[in-house]
């Protein structure tokens, strides 16, 4: 039989209904807080930090793939062109709709091409939020370097975070000579184009999509112009 102190026995009797009722009106007034205001989601609700460090790998990590249809899987798999479209302004020719056969059979992407000079303005700026890529043919505007230029300042502006590809047949084959510091484009594409340039410009710009645009222009991929 346990005999209990007097004193401690009052203090336990006196304490135990004061401690029941200060926690009921605890509880009532926290109610009344979670009515007031929403709970704050822990760091871990929904898998919150677990996403964050995915889309931290996903974005640090470069494209290494080492072929073709190896490099398609990897941009599809890692949703790197999240809205699957690339839109062409560029002349009708052999050399363009290779482009666009190779980047919708291949790479997957919805192409929208745009013919039309005089239409150009009109269509960079309607896709300006529904391309993931954008290309530019350097000759369909007939040696107008001026108006070549003012375009791509026009591009970077409506695309300022697009990786841009420029492809022309006047580009020497491993030589920038023509690519300025202040240049408004990403990537160079010697014409006639093929499978493997257009594969090493994707490799690139899905870099760009992944990494953002460096200050530079020492990232523009002269294995591709030289492809």
């Amino acid at each position: 039989m346990t005999v209990r102190d007097p004193k401690t026995s009052v203090l336990q009797d006196m304490s135990y209904p004061f401690f029941h009722r200060l926690m009921d009106r605890l509880g009532k007034l926290g109610v009344g807080l979670s009515d007031d205001a929403p709970a704050k989601s822990s760091w871990n609700d929904g898998g919150l930090s677990q996403k964050l460090f995915d889309e931290y790998d996903r974005r640090m990590a470069d494209i290494k793939s080492t072929s073709i249809e190896a490099t398609a899987t990897d941009l599809k798999q890692r949703n790197v062109l999240e809205k699957g479209t690339a839109i062409v302004f560029a002349s009708c020719s052999q050399n363009t709709m290779n482009l666009q056969i190779w980047l919708e059979t291949i790479f997957d992407l919805d192409v929208v091409m745009v013919y039309e000079p005089s239409q150009f303005y009109e269509w960079l700026f309607r896709f300006a939020d529904l391309a993931d890529l954008v290309f530019v043919e350097r000759d369909s505007f007939v040696g107008d370097a001026p108006a070549f230029g003012t375009f791509m300042c026009a591009a970077n502006e409506a695309y300022p975070d697009c990786p841009i590809v420029v492809l022309s047949d006047e580009f020497e084959t491993s030589s920038f000579e023509l690519v300025e510091e202040d240049q408004k484009f990403d990537i160079t594409l010697k014409s006639p184009l093929s499978q493997t340039s257009i594969w090493l410009a994707m490799k690139a710009a899905s870099d760009i999509a992944l990494n953002g645009k460096k200050v530079t222009s020492s990232f523009i991929m002269s294995k591709a112009s030289a492809a």
